[in-house]
């Protein structure tokens, strides 16, 4: 049986990690709760959430990659932002779903067997910048973030100023799919959020990694924008499940940390650099 590991993140709040190392969380009010995201649809996600939650639920995706939406399945009430459609279908594919189960590191916890069908889109909810959702003393404002898709969302918990980024923005910003942003792209809208939402974030909890950032991840990810575009590059050579490309600096041994201590990194494609080249 697929497990999944669930901590506390405050009294309302809670953080539940799957076995791709995606982390979800579910966020409680007085009247409703919201599911962030819903991982890669191996194993039941909704008995887990069952279990810390009786107040009626709705679901919001940051974004249709497998491994943060095909979990949605379990779910009634999901929404997601409609020009995420076809990223969602593509990725719904079986054969890519355990593709990316292949490569987990967790992938002899999980068999092909727990993997659910994917989720019917038809059925979803749509979701854009600037909505509010009012679970009771609690409200999550979705805010546009492309790059590592070009309609990607990310949601503020305005009460606890908490911003959910899902892979948004992340120590490792991730641009090599075909439905990313351009460096430039991903970079003016990271410039555009930051001032958005300057003064109004004490913490980030984000989609992988250790599942907290600080603030300041913004203005490391636009500073290796900005080095990439100005050609100041390490150009370390990525390569992962046929996606192709560079690491902007270059990190140590299985980790995320850079070698030159900054903070923030950036996975992008040559030909994607400037906004003229989608």
């Amino acid at each position: 049986m697929v497990t999944f590991d669930v901590y506390p993140i405050n009294d309302h709040i809670t953080g539940i990690l799957g076995r791709f190392h995606e982390r979800m969380y579910l966020v409680r009010g007085r009247e409703r709760a919201a599911l962030i995201d819903t991982g890669c649809g191996f194993g039941s996600l909704k008995a887990v959430v069952d279990q810390l939650n009786d107040l009626p639920l709705m679901v919001l995706l940051t974004h249709g990659h497998q491994d943060h939406a095909m979990g949605a399945v379990e779910f009634d009430q999901v929404y997601l932002n409609p020009e995420e459609k076809e990223t969602l279908l593509r990725h719904s594919d079986a054969d890519y779903r355990l593709l990316g189960l292949a490569i987990s590191r967790d992938a002899k916890l999980v068999t092909p067997a727990d993997m659910l069908p994917p989720p019917d889109y038809e059925r979803f909810h749509p979701v854009r910048e600037g909505d509010v959702f009012d679970l009771g003393g609690i409200s999550l404002e979705a805010f546009a973030c492309p790059g590592h898709t070009r309609s990607n969302l990310v949601f503020l918990d305005r009460e606890d100023r908490i911003l959910f980024s899902g892979d948004g923005v992340s120590r490792a910003s991730f641009l090599l799919g075909r439905e990313a942003s351009t460096v430039e792209e991903f970079r003016d809208g990271l410039i555009r959020l930051k001032g958005l939402l300057a003064g109004r974030v004490d913490r980030i909890l984000e989609g992988h990694g250790n599942g907290e950032l600080s603030f300041a991840i913004f203005d490391g990810v636009i500073e290796v924008c900005n080095q990439v575009l100005a050609g100041e590059s390490d150009r370390v050579p990525y390569d992962l499940r046929g996606y192709r490309g560079f690491t902007a600096r270059a990190r140590k041994a299985h980790s995320l940390d850079r070698v030159d201590g900054g903070y923030g990194n950036l996975i992008y494609r040559e030909d994607r650099l400037w906004k003229k080249q989608i």
